[in-house]
């Protein structure tokens, strides 16, 4: 894998870790929320079924060669940095309408092992990106367009840590 798919992957892996370390720590029902939010499996199910939608994208967008993909432009650079910075913000946002909405119907030990087979899944693509097409748009965000394969690692990580306040509101609720 190439050093930089490499980091990112690592980095999302890491705030993986942090956001489970945090449901472990809780002491709540994970089906429990209140009036009108998510619960913790609720959360969990909306961050694997995005995980899911842009592994999925990728790999779609790939199958037909990486050389025939869009090379990334300034402007992608800048909705890359744009979405990153509005994720980390405090502010809450609804889910974009291409994402279903959470059941709360799944086990969380399901919804955990799942994702850790979608995250063996996705190191499994990105062992396969070669450094030549490290600048090819292979993803679209639905508020910032078009993103590279670093820049859509990006993004997840940026997604799941915006989660980790969600979680711990839920848990002093």
């Amino acid at each position: 894998m190439h050093s930089e798919i490499q980091l990112r992957f690592e980095q999302l892996q890491n705030s993986k870790r942090r956001f489970e370390e945090v449901i472990s720590a809780a002491a709540h029902n994970p089906h429990a929320a209140a009036e009108g939010e998510w619960s913790i499996a609720q959360v969990v199910e909306h961050l694997l079924a995005s995980e899911k939608g842009t592994l999925g994208y990728m790999k779609k967008k790939s199958s037909g060669g990486w050389d025939v993909l869009e090379d990334e432009a300034e402007q992608h650079r800048v909705n890359s940095a744009a979405i990153n910075a509005r994720l980390e913000s405090n502010e809450r946002y609804k889910a974009p309408d291409v994402l279903p909405e959470p059941t709360n119907t799944l086990a969380l030990d399901a919804l955990l092992n799942t994702w850790n087979e979608l995250r063996n899944e996705m190191d499994a693509f990105l062992e396969g990106v070669e450094p030549r097409h490290l600048h090819k748009l292979v993803f679209r965000q639905p508020a910032a367009g078009m993103l590279t394969v670093l820049q859509a690692l990006e993004f997840m990580d940026a997604h799941l840590r915006h989660h980790i306040p969600q979680l711990e509101r839920i848990m002093q609720s």
